[in-house]
């Protein structure tokens, strides 16, 4: 999707504010560091010690799965291959134990660690899978070599737990970057460790079609392929004479049976994206003559936004409706999920003003206008949806005529899409872009290949899906968003997410503003080398000095330094030479820029240890980013 580029200059400043006014963590939570953070909490006295001795006891027969899973991890976790069985047995046990009396629906559950016994008490799978991931959170984090033959002490707790939200989602555009079944199942079950339960497959754009459609062969024979091309994604080289399209790939129908009950099996619900009418180039290139023009097209690897370039559906043409029916019945069948989401946002409607079917279109339907014509296009398509026994999900547009009032909404410019359909009705999914957008880049733009705009961790905790205004009931929950232009394979996938993915965690099961930014950080901190031993990639940019640029009072450059968190010491030099603790160090005020120097450099310690980069900067650029008012 083609993100607006949004002003966050204002936002950081506020950021950076409410860093400065966070309150202080209480000692209970350090302990524990749990992410996200339980709705109750209360410390027991002594330990459990779990040795290789230890046996995971079942509520039901039913929940063999669930046991079995809890075995593998703590496998993988502490070496001990701990035996599932059905009935109670005496000595150490980890039980699963059915309580029809735990309120807040069917993720809800308690978990009771006391030195005679771990007990996860639900009333529904759901319960016992949270139930299990905080278990494994209160697990010190060790490698293996460290665990076998030695007990793991979890301490004593009594925690009650139960999601704010129903929809606690990400998602990924698998079309600018197609990434294997693999990958998703990893991205899977890294999330679902953090209780989120909705994977958004974005899997079909301008860039590529990537589910087999049986009825529709062309759509992957040709729609999900592109000759390779490597960088920045504006303004790539087209396709030349005769290169040949080797780059990108598609799920099968078996694929995406296989990645649905892997997520079943981890309480992911897997929703897919077809989305249209714009952002249709890799459909139109497959089938030339659902487009307006109905003239040959190929994918690109970048921009396809230009004249040449037909990326929309001719909304006149029943063709059209009869081809998206069978995708759509295709779909319905191979996700359980009841939502299936069409897209619907930024549509080229000048195809369509130039386009004579599309304007008989217009004519016929008593339209007053191209706009209109794309609510007419949302409304018949979502019937479709209807008719398959789904519900509509698109993106937030603003149109004359309308969304359709059965289709759910995600509000992705900013709130007021879903202050306004919430208002109507309508159930809305927050995903503003300015807090949730994981492409957006997390340090200096100077160093990133940035596309658009800022979204550094300290924004995304700011994330609060009910803003003022809005119908409460009405909000399922929210989702951050990766759109992967700029993300070409799974370490860069897993470096967008990650920690930012854990301040949507907590935002959407525990709820904004549920902690201080000071108790967020220092867990997040915790939980880095839990994601270094399950080798998942992740940002430290939030260590990074923050180079600003202000105006004296005679309009004279100055840099100000700053951080995201608390109790780091800058240091900085002007000379082209890198910075370290023997350097000087950065006391507040703005920095004046001796006569010749090119460059800035800073580098951020703690306590002694270096835990930012070097980072160059040059004035050049700094001067650039502070206009003259």
């Amino acid at each position: 999707m083609i993100k607006i580029v949004l002003k966050l200059i204002g936002k950081v400043v506020m950021v950076l504010g409410l860093i400065v006014l966070s309150l202080t963590c209480s000692a209970q939570n350090n302990i524990f560091n749990l992410i996200p953070q339980p709705v109750r909490l209360e410390q027991g006295a002594g330990v459990f010690i779990l040795n290789a001795n230890t046996v995971i006891v079942l509520a039901t027969e039913s929940d063999k799965g669930l046991g079995e899973l809890l075995a593998l991890r703590l496998k993988t976790l502490t070496g001990y291959d701990l035996k599932v069985v059905k009935t109670a047995h005496a000595g150490r046990t980890i039980r699963f134990l059915s309580d029809i009396n735990i309120k807040g629906g069917k993720e809800a559950y308690r978990l009771e660690v006391s030195s005679k016994g771990v007990d996860i008490k639900a009333n529904q799978p759901e319960g016992w899978f949270y139930g299990i991931q905080t278990l494994l959170q209160l697990l010190p984090v060790k490698s293996k070599q460290e665990s076998v033959g030695l007990s793991v002490r979890i301490p004593a707790v009594k925690i009650e737990d139960a999601p704010r939200f129903q929809w606690r989602g990400l998602m990924v555009d698998v079309s600018r970057h197609f990434f294997s079944k693999e990958v998703i199942k990893r991205y899977i079950l890294q999330m679902s460790k953090y209780k989120m339960n909705v994977l958004h497959l974005h899997l079909t754009d301008n860039q590529g079609w990537r589910v087999e459609i049986k009825s529709l062969p062309k759509l992957t024979e040709v729609g999900a392929w592109r000759v390779p091309r490597t960088g920045y994604w504006r303004n790539q080289k087209a396709p030349e004479p005769g290169e040949q399209a080797t780059d990108g790939g598609f799920y099968t129908q078996d694929d995406i049976r296989e990645l649905v009950a892997y997520g079943r099996q981890h309480f992911v619900e897997l929703v897919p994206e077809i989305d249209v009418p714009g952002h249709s180039l890799a459909l139109i290139a497959s089938y030339p003559e659902l487009s307006c023009t109905k003239t040959s097209q190929q994918v690109l690897a970048g921009d396809p936004w230009n004249a040449s370039r037909t990326n929309v559906v001719c909304a006149g043409n029943d063709s059209v409706f009869v081809f998206l029916e069978k995708v759509i019945d295709e779909l319905a069948g191979l996700f359980p999920s009841k939502y299936i989401h069409i897209g619907g946002d930024e549509v080229s409607r000048a195809y369509w003003d130039k386009c004579p079917v599309c304007r008989q279109r217009v004519k016929d339907e008593h339209l007053k206008s191209s706009e209109e014509l794309q609510s007419y296009f949302l409304k018949r398509v979502s019937k479709i949806v209807l008719s398959k026994g789904k519900k509509p999900l698109g993106w937030y547009e603003n149109l004359p005529g309308g969304l359709p009032e059965e289709m759910a909404v995600m509000s992705w410019k900013d709130d007021k899409g879903g202050i306004l359909s919430s208002n109507k009705g309508q159930q809305v999914v927050m995903t503003p872009a300015a807090y949730t957008y994981l492409d957006f880049y997390q340090g200096d733009q100077y160093l990133e290949n940035a596309i658009f705009t800022v979204n550094r961790l300290s924004t995304t905790f700011l994330f609060n899906p009910l803003p003022k205004g809005i119908e409460e009931k009405n909000v399922m929950g929210g989702q951050g968003s990766l759109w992967t232009e700029q993300v070409p394979n799974e370490r860069k996938l897993q470096f967008m997410t990650w920690p930012r993915a854990f301040a949507l965690s907590e935002t959407l099961w525990t709820g904004a503003g549920k902690s201080s930014w000071i108790n967020f950080i220092n867990r997040v901190e915790s939980h880095l080398p839990r994601l270094d031993k399950d080798a998942v990639n992740y940002s430290r940019y939030f260590y990074d000095a923050i180079v600003s640029g202000i105006r004296g009072a005679d309009k004279t450059l100055l840099i100000a330094l700053s951080t995201e968190i608390e109790g780091l010491k800058i240091y900085y030099s002007f000379d082209d030479t890198d910075p370290d603790p023997y350097y000087p160090v950065y006391a507040g005020q703005p920095l004046r820029i001796p006569k010749g120097a090119q460059n800035i450099r800073t580098v951020t310690y703690r306590d002694g240890v270096q835990v930012g980069r070097v980072m160059k900067i040059p004035v050049a650029e700094i001067e650039r980013r502070t206009p003259l008012k």
